[in-house]
């Protein structure tokens, strides 16, 4: 006989509620931290392309190292303000650094090289230690406070309202390109003011959304915490091989959700270029995201619903494969002179469920694969999960972009054709892990 379906408390609501404001705010930094304190290299200091490529795999691998070595450090944590919630106020270092980061070509006297120099030390340094342990608490808080079989429910509510957030930093982005935006030799650049006003969002957002978690998330006590153990001894235990194979089932979802995020790191370098080449009126481009954001919404939360009650395994084919078919048409938007608009309205819930919509599941999944007690420490571990697709991705989204340069069609837009193929090679590779909320 099927067990009945367990339900939120209030007590979780408000969990759950206290999460999600912790994921806007990431992604709202996350936004302009990604596409902003490249452009004020670009647009503000005029360094050439090399220098933003120096800064961002610096950055990647300080993100790399301090994943792991705050996942290590949280799970031993032990003070009277819980495991997790100290490492949250490093978000204030973050968003105060990044509101700095606006004012290095002043803090560098108006030298260009002093002002660089300054932006490394922060983004790389500052930013790059200090971002990593507010993401790992952040990640970590899902699986600590919420039971697996609730955990699917949980994970969708978190990321719709994180997507607010992300709502919140694309309207931000769309004001400062109007407010600030001027064309330069036939680009639009937002100068430094503009990226104050972006920057200034997205450093205040995470302080906030910090200090808010902070204050009222709930954790365990520490009675309730195994021992802890030292530093290296969990570093050496990474490598220890009877551990490796106690952990395979979670080696697997990593490998199958690297191929699955080199699809969508295949899109999202050239998503932006892609739009903007459509030449859209503002009005055009609210209207598409006022109609494309309910929509992942929705979706959202079903998936995260059918993830608890069927299992995480049962519709994540069939999500993939529905969507490939909306990207697969990608290219039709836009031939020649001639923008298909209710194509573009019809196809930007399947793009943003691609990109956003379907790891609800598949983030569930992962989560309930982490060893109970090592969780930040093995979200290090499946943070390579993001650096390598980012790689692949990038790679694969620049070469396809560079040869379809084919008169009639935008070549971007064929990125958004090739990324299915990473989507549904990822598909047997989710078939081989292991269920792990398995009904009666």
């Amino acid at each position: 006989m099927e067990k009945k379906e367990k339900v939120f408390n209030k007590f979780l609501r408000r969990q759950v509620l206290i999460i999600g404001i912790l994921f806007a705010g990431d992604q709202i930094f996350g936004f302009f931290e990604q596409n902003y304190l490249n452009t004020y290299l670009d647009q503000v200091l005029n360094l050439a392309p090399l220098f933003i490529s120096v800064m961002v795999i610096l950055s990647a691998i300080c993100g790399l190292i301090m994943n792991l070595t705050w996942g290590i450090i949280s799970d031993n944590t032990r003070s009277k303000f819980g495991r997790r919630r100290p490492y949250l106020l490093f978000g204030i270092i973050v968003g105060i650094s990044m509101i700095t980061f606006a004012f290095s070509l002043d803090l560098g006297g108006g030298d260009v090289m002093v002002a660089y120099t300054i932006c490394i030390i922060l983004d790389v340094v500052i930013i790059g230690i200090a971002s990593n342990a507010y993401y790992v608490s952040e990640r970590s808080l899902i699986p600590d406070t919420v039971e697996l079989e609730l955990r699917g429910r949980a994970n969708g509510r978190i990321n719709i309202i994180g997507y607010l957030g992300l709502l919140i930093a694309i309207a931000a982005f769309l004001i400062a390109d109007l407010i600030f935006g001027q064309e330069v030799a036939g680009e639009t650049v937002i100068g430094q003011e503009g990226h104050l006003f972006v920057l200034s969002i997205g450093g205040v957002s995470i302080i906030i959304a910090g200090l808010i978690v902070f204050l009222f998330i709930k954790e365990k006590t520490v009675s309730e915490l195994p021992p802890k153990k030292k530093f290296f001894v969990e570093l050496k235990e990474i490598v220890n091989i009877e551990q490796l194979k106690s952990n395979k089932e979670l080696f697997k979802i990593i490998l199958a959700i690297t191929i699955f995020r080199s699809g969508i790191s295949t899109v999202m370098p050239f998503l932006f270029i892609w739009i903007f080449a459509l030449n859209l009126s503002t009005i055009e481009l609210l209207l598409g995201v006022a109609l494309g954001f309910p929509i992942l919404f929705i979706i959202t939360a079903f998936l995260g619903k059918l993830a608890d009650k069927y299992g995480r395994r049962k519709y994540i084919p069939i999500s993939i494969i529905i969507t490939c078919i909306g990207y697969c048409l990608v290219p039709f938007v836009k031939i020649g002179t001639d923008v298909n608009y209710i194509l573009f309205i019809v196809l930007l819930p399947f793009i943003l469920i691609g990109v956003l919509g379907i790891v609800t599941p598949m983030d569930t999944w992962s989560q309930d694969l982490l060893p109970k007690d090592q969780r930040g420490k093995f979200f290090g571990i499946f943070n390579i999960v993001y650096t390598i697709s980012q790689v692949i991705g990038a790679f694969v989204g620049g070469l396809v972009a560079t040869f379809f340069i084919i008169t009639g069609f935008v070549p971007e837009s064929f990125v958004f054709i090739f990324a299915p193929i990473f989507f549904i090679g990822s598909i047997p590779l989710f078939l081989k892990v292991k269920e792990t909320l398995v009904k009666e």
